[in-house]
């Protein structure tokens, strides 16, 4: 019994640390992928809906995050920004209308929690440096591009 309880708890926290692992991945490479379709789809100016080109990336980052980014949680954490090539520390501000062809957009997602299944490391030993807290994980994602030119006939896009 006792050869049993010592060879259990340890096999049964990898096997709970190889699962923790591999979803976290999967969201990561999830919203990855999610952000750089939102980048693909904004170098396009294409819109959807009647909706301006921001919201029209964020609708196609959404879609693509399948279901790990939700309505509620789009709005904060789906941003796009756009960059002047000769500045890229500050982005452009909204009402100046970024979006031209030229300039760098950046899709990102940020603040995305991830609370391990078990996190068995943190469950011993509270305010012990070396066992890590019980705090979820967060993922910041970005992608950026350069803005090509306009759609034949279009001579600009609602932001």
């Amino acid at each position: 019994m006792i050869e049993m309880v010592f060879t259990l708890l340890p096999t049964f926290a990898l096997i709970f640390a190889f699962v923790d692992f591999g979803l976290l991945l999967f969201r990561w490479s999830t919203l990855q992928n999610a952000v750089r379709e939102g980048c693909r789809y904004a170098i396009t100016f294409q819109t959807s809906g009647g909706q301006g080109q921001d919201a029209s990336i964020t609708q196609v980052v959404q879609k693509y995050s399948l279901g790990i980014l939700s309505t509620a949680d789009a709005a904060g954490q789906i941003n796009v920004n756009y960059y002047n090539p000769s500045n890229l520390n500050t982005p452009i501000p909204s009402a100046s209308g970024g979006n031209v062809p030229g300039n760098l957009v950046e899709v990102s997602v940020q603040g995305v929690a991830w609370k391990q299944l078990a996190p068995l490391s943190g469950s011993f030993g509270n305010g012990i440096p070396f066992f890590r807290s019980l705090t979820p994980i967060t993922l910041n994602i970005y992608s950026s591009d350069l803005l090509g030119g306009l759609p034949a006939g279009v001579t600009s896009v609602a932001r």
